[in-house]
This record gives C-alpha cells, sequence and structure tokens, in this order.
C-alpha cells in the first residue's frame, strides 16, 4: 500500500502532534487504517494540518503551503504515488493544489473525499457573522474566523465554482490527465442533537448537518447558456421590445439563447466518480461523524478500503460497488422504526434521506461581467396539464454574499411516500416548464440585457435537475447598449 496523507476540514486544527491532539482531528481513523494494513511500513499516515481560522488566510495560501511541505518534508511522496483522504474543506484544498502544483500525470493515485464541501456549505455563511466571531472568542479563544476560507466555501463562491470547472477542461481531466481516481463518501443523515438549533443547516433534509450531498458530490452537471446569431442582430428597439415583454410576462417571448457548452457525469469520455452514503452518517461527532463516529464506522471503513485498493482497472466497476453500498443504506432506512426522542423533532424521519438537487446559477454578460440586478423564473405548466408546480420542489435559494451574480436553489427531487413506502420521483411530474432570466442595469438608461427564455421538456428537466448533485448553469446575458451612446455623424466643411 501506497503512503495515504490526511487532510482535515475547516477549523479542525491543532498545533501540537500529541496523539490527543491527532485524535481530535482524525479520530481513531489513522489507528484503523494502520489496522487494516500493517505498522511496518506498509501504510505511512502523513498527518497534515493546517490554519483555517485565521482572515487572512486563503485556500490558495494552504494549498501552497502544502505544496511548500509536500516538496521540503516528503519530497519521496511527489516522486513516487499516494493516497489520499480529505474531510470537509480538506476537498477544495487538494484539488487546488492539483489544479495549481500538481503535474500530469500526479503522484496521487486515489482521492477519497470525506463529505468534502466540494460545493461549499450553508455554515459557511452564517460562520462569518459577529455571533460566529463572538462563539470563536469565548469557546476557542480567538476572535478570527477565517474570514477567506469562509468566501470559497459559501454556497455558489465564484472561485469554487472555476475551481471545479477547471477539471472539465480539455487537458485538465481529473481521470484521463491527471490519473487521480476519485470516490465520495457523505452521510445525509443530520445528528438529532443539532435539532434545537434554529438554523436550517443543522437539520437539513439531504445533507449531513454541515455539507449537502449534492455539495459533497463532484459528479456535477454543468450547462452554459449564450445568444443565438439572432440574438447578436436584435436592434436596440427589438431588444428592447423583447425586454419589456419578459418583465411584463405579456406577448411573445423569443428563445434567442442556446447551450454553448455542456458536460454530464457518464457522458462522452467523462467517467462516474465512485458515490456512496452510509447509514446513520452525520458530519462530525463521535457517534455518528464520517471521520470518527461509532455508528456509521463499519460502512466508512468498507468504503474506503473499496476506494483505496482500486486500481485503474478497476475504478471504474467502483461506481457500481458504491451504488450497491448506497441501495444497502436505503434499505435499512426502510426498516428502521423512528426512535421516540426522534419523533420529538420529524414526524418522517425517512426525509432526511429523500434525494435533493443543488442549481447553480451564475449570470454574467458577454464580457464576463457579474450581472448584479436580475430575476430568475420557473413558468410551470400546471395550467395546461395539471402537471406538478415545480416551486413545489423549491426547498431553499441562497444568493453569494460575496458575489451576488450568483444564485443557488435547493430542490427536494424525491421524497418518501409513507403508503408506497418508497422514495418517489417528483421531477418527471412536472412535465417542463420555461425558465426566464431577466436583468437591468439600474445606473443608465441606455444599456439594457436581452432577456433569456428557454421551454425546457420534462427528458431535459430530468437531466439537468438530479437528486445528489448539484447543476451549475452559467448564463451569458447579451448587453447592448442604446444607438444614444456611440453616434458616427458625418462631417461637412463649410
Amino acid at each position: 500500500m501506497d503512503p495515504i496523507v490526511l487532510i482535515h476540514g475547516y477549523s479542525a486544527e491543532s498545533k501540537e502532534s500529541t496523539p490527543a491532539a491527532i485524535a481530535g482531528i482524525y479520530g481513531a481513523l489513522p489507528g484503523e487504517l494502520r489496522a487494516m494494513y500493517g505498522r511496518d511500513g506498509v501504510v505511512e499516515i502523513n498527518l497534515s494540518r493546517y490554519i483555517s481560522l485565521e482572515d487572512g488566510m486563503t485556500v490558495d495560501d494552504i494549498s501552497r503551503a502544502l505544496d511548500r511541505a509536500l516538496r521540503t518534508e516528503h519530497a519521496r511522496l511527489l516522486r513516487g504515488r499516494f493516497h489520499v483522504i480529505v474531510h470537509s474543506t480538506g476537498a477544495l484544498v487538494i484539488r487546488n493544489w492539483l489544479r495549481k502544483f500538481s503535474p500530469k500525470p500526479s503522484p496521487v493515485q486515489n482521492l477519497i473525499y470525506l463529505a468534502g464541501a466540494n460545493f461549499g456549505s450553508g455554515w459557511a455563511h452564517i460562520g462569518r457573522g459577529q455571533l460566529a466571531k463572538w462563539a470563536r472568542f469565548v469557546f476557542q479563544g480567538g476572535s478570527e474566523r477565517g474570514v477567506q476560507v469562509l468566501d470559497a466555501l459559501e454556497i455558489g463562491a465564484d472561485w469554487t465554482l472555476d475551481l471545479h470547472l477547471h477539471f472539465l477542461q480539455p487537458d485538465n481531466s481529473m481521470h484521463a490527465d491527471y490519473g487521480v481516481y476519485e470516490s465520495v463518501i457523505v452521510g445525509t443523515q443530520a445528528d438529532v442533537k443539532w435539532f434545537a438549533v434554529p438554523i436550517r443547516f443543522a437539520k437539513e433534509d439531504g445533507s449531513d448537518g454541515v455539507v449537502r450531498v449534492s455539495s459533497a458530490n463532484v459528479n456535477f452537471n454543468y450547462i452554459r447558456f449564450g445568444p443565438t446569431q439572432a440574438a447578436l442582430e436584435l436592434d436596440w428597439e427589438k431588444a428592447r421590445a423583447q425586454r419589456d415583454r419578459n418583465i411584463e410576462r405579456t406577448g411573445r417571448r423569443l428563445e434567442l439563447y442556446e447551450v454553448k457548452e455542456a458536460s454530464h457525469p457518464g457522458v462522452n469520455a467523462r467517467p462516474v466518480v465512485p458515490f456512496g452514503i452510509p447509514f446513520r452518517c452525520a458530519h462530525s461527532g463521535e457517534s455518528m461523524g464520517i471521520v470518527s463516529g461509532t455508528a456509521p464506522r463499519k460502512q466508512v471503513l468498507r468504503l474506503i478500503r473499496m476506494a483505496l485498493e482500486a486500481q485503474p482497472g478497476t475504478w471504474p466497476g467502483l461506481a457500481e460497488d458504491f451504488e450497491a453500498e448506497t441501495e444497502a443504506t436505503y434499505e435499512r432506512v426502510l426498516k428502521e422504526k423512528a426512535p421516540a426522542w426522534w419523533k420529538k423533532w420529524l414526524d418522517n424521519p425517512w426525509a432526511q434521506y429523500d434525494h435533493h438537487a443543488q442549481v447553480i446559477f451564475r449570470i454574467r454578460d458577454q464580457d464576463k461581467r457579474p450581472v448584479r440586478h436580475f430575476d430568475v423564473f420557473f413558468e410551470s405548466r400546471q395550467k395546461d396539464t395539471g402537471a406538478r408546480p415545480i416551486q413545489t420542489l423549491f426547498e431553499d435559494k441562497h444568493l453569494n454574499e460575496v458575489s451576488p451574480n450568483i444564485l443557488t436553489f435547493y430542490l427536494r427531487t424525491r421524497a418518501f411516500d409513507e403508503k408506497r413506502r418508497a422514495w418517489v420521483d417528483r421531477v418527471p411530474e412536472v412535465k417542463g416548464c420555461a425558465l426566464e432570466v431577466t436583468a437591468v442595469e439600474p445606473e443608465t438608461e441606455d444599456v439594457l440585457y436581452v432577456p433569456l427564455r428557454v421551454e425546457l421538456s420534462t427528458e431535459q428537466l430530468q437531466q439537468w435537475i438530479q437528486g445528489h448533485r448539484t447543476t451549475v448553469l452559467d448564463i451569458e446575458l447579451l448587453r447592448v447598449p442604446s444607438p444614444g451612446v456611440f453616434r458616427i455623424v458625418p462631417f461637412r466643411a463649410k
């Protein structure tokens, strides 16, 4: 077995190297890995510690420090192959290290995300607040919160979207070019002890109490919309007429945008990353935590072992093995009875395992500048077809604080039906809808944005809104200046 590097999450840091300090970060995981593979040099555990709570620290700083530590203290790792297991924010650290510093192919062989916060966490927004600063001061002896790390962790962070999109670009495939074999393990059951906290993210269905399952999953969909040739040829008056019709929601509204780029897991050369959900597994904690919790221990370790021992020839089949583990989890959920103390908080404990999707809209103009004053509309067809209104799927929306041109919706795509004793897919019940994005430039009347309107079929909705996954929609709105902005006037000499 090649060496294993462990990288922890936000705030789980210590300046000490004592067994107690290490246990506080990684729990029993280092010892369990040694027990799996032996203590006589078969496995080497490199306990990576970094500072994430200083406000001046960025993820780039941490990734650069990781690179320096590897080159100066563990250069032999870079000369061979090693495995990486990350928890929570560690996912951003290692992915950024791969993007900025790793050669191709990379010395990293198997990369395992334990509840990796790949697309952020709702707690990052909470963590910026004054209350978080006060709590940090009282309980941890410092007032800083790692604001710049939290910026990258906030749901819909612009920097983080670009990080993940890097690996979809030609010559940057994590699998084909870097030679890294990823696996995702994340729970979807928040610890009931947190349910009294008056914050939705502590008890959100479809999450482990900190990270949404859809945020952890690197099997994300990407669609980029841009203007059609017809849109580029619109004159000012016709563009203004389309804007007004969309704002007023009247008249004939044209489809002036088309898909310019799309990427889906399992399509073309992009592989499906193994993705598994252990039973009764939360983000952290001695009872249910994914790193050190006793309840999910056997299943988590089994999944880790499967991922660590994957070889290039066997890794493609690992996705099916992980899926079988997830199916076994859902079978166990069906057989479980809600404990009496659980009933205090939930009428339907199976709802925590409902499938959820994240849909992230990033709105920019043709020059890649953020468009901050916009609206997103979903127009359902229930009046004509009796379909389910798509709005009934929505659970939450979040406008990114640092990048207010990025809006994230959280949707319940499959819900548990007690009568059927099964999870029922809700997306096909919508029977398609229309998507509209309109925007204004409040500082001038001499600039407008051509509105986007796209009709989505049932099949497209099912492809774009998928349970346990994130979909990133990059919308390039066409920004049009009025004729009065620049005129060429013939010069006539007297």
